[in-house]
């Protein structure tokens, strides 16, 4: 029996380095992990697991050492949280100023995901050869006094890159963002001869195209390890508790403690609540705290959904089970990689 670390996984095969120092594709035996059962993917890069070896280049995965931390979202299509990456040290949101557009919210919401899993959080802005407009310097500076580590790079230019570097060495990161921010440029600049593939962005549309397509864990020198990830248009936040959603937010956490209302207050305009006054004061960024809103509005519409449709919803999770069991074909496969992480565009992201 051998230990083995996770680089990436394609429906129910799996590229595992083991301790042997052998890269390996192996499956599941009996293609089930109970521990993660009800999940959308069952193994994620940076999973540590137990190997058999079977012919040359493969295995069998026997079992999944306990998980530090796991990073990852709500996957619509299946219904079910989706780990991205598995023990994992720190989270880094690659995001651009144009070409994409900036977008605040969706920094909110992976920032919200690495507090809920109590991991450093930082923000790699790209592309800023290009120019960085004043309002996204704004928000930029409003991250910082939060706490967050912000980069300004140039993976073009290869500039800012040795910041990015001293900040990642040694340690396993997850690089998350949407598609076009350059994340896979980065990546090749950080770890030279990786030539990951890259695209250029959709003028027409003003977002990226889909380069990299699975999650996979690269290594580099110094023990440097980054988990790369899909270009993510939509993240559902789901696995965060709505109670515990404001212990997200720094700055909502720090002014709760004045709330009147105790613990039992959302910080959605209840009155005696401290968090309206620290919004127009400008303890809180009017955009966080709509951020914050929008994101618990989701919740709580999910949970109200869930407890009028009970029945319904455990008489979809058997079709779906015996749908799944049943179904060989290739289009049943294709629609279920893992690999999807792309739920369709919202305007709030």
């Amino acid at each position: 029996m051998l230990k083995g670390l996770v680089l990436s996984a394609t429906l129910n095969t799996f590229k595992v380095l083991c301790d042997d120092g052998e890269t390996r594709l192996c499956s599941i035996r009996g293609k089930r992990i109970k521990s993660l059962a009800g999940t959308y993917n069952c193994l994620a890069s940076g999973d540590i697991v137990d190997i058999c070896p079977t012919d040359s280049g493969k295995g069998l995965v026997e079992g999944l050492c306990n998980r530090r931390n796991s990073f990852g979202r709500y996957n619509e299509k299946g219904k079910a949280e989706q780990a991205i990456a598995a023990n994992v040290d720190q989270v880094c949101c690659v995001s651009s100023p144009s070409l994409p557009p900036f977008r605040p919210r969706f920094i909110d919401r992976v920032a919200a995901l690495a507090e809920y899993s109590s991991l450093p959080f930082a923000i790699i802005l790209n592309k800023c050869d290009l120019g960085i407009p004043e309002e996204v310097e704004d928000r930029l500076a409003g991250y910082e006094k939060l706490g967050y580590r912000v980069f300004r790079v140039s993976a073009a230019q290869n500039e800012g890159i040795d910041g990015v570097r001293h900040y990642i060495k040694g340690k396993l990161s997850v690089f998350a963002g949407q598609s076009g921010v350059g994340k896979s440029s980065l990546v090749n600049v950080l770890f030279p001869g990786l030539e990951r593939r890259t695209q250029d962005v959709s003028v027409k549309y003003n977002r990226g195209k889909h380069t990299t397509t699975m999650s996979e864990l690269l290594i580099g020198p110094d023990d440097t390890r980054i988990i790369d990830t899909p270009g993510i248009r939509r993240l559902a936040l789901r696995s965060i508790p709505a109670d515990s959603l404001s212990s997200c937010f720094p700055e909502i956490l720090a002014q709760s403690e004045f709330c009147a209302l105790g613990s039992k207050c959302s910080h959605s305009g209840e009155e005696g609540c401290s968090i309206i006054g620290a919004v127009e004061s400008g303890k809180i960024h009017p955009d966080r705290y709509e951020s914050y809103l929008r994101i618990l509005s989701e919740m709580e519409t999910l949970e109200a959904w869930k407890r009028t449709h009970e029945g319904s919803l455990e008489r979809e999770a058997v079709a779906r089970k015996e749908w799944a069991r049943r179904s060989k074909s290739k289009d049943f496969a294709r629609n279920h990689d893992m690999s999807d992480m792309d739920d369709g565009y919202s305007e709030y992201e």
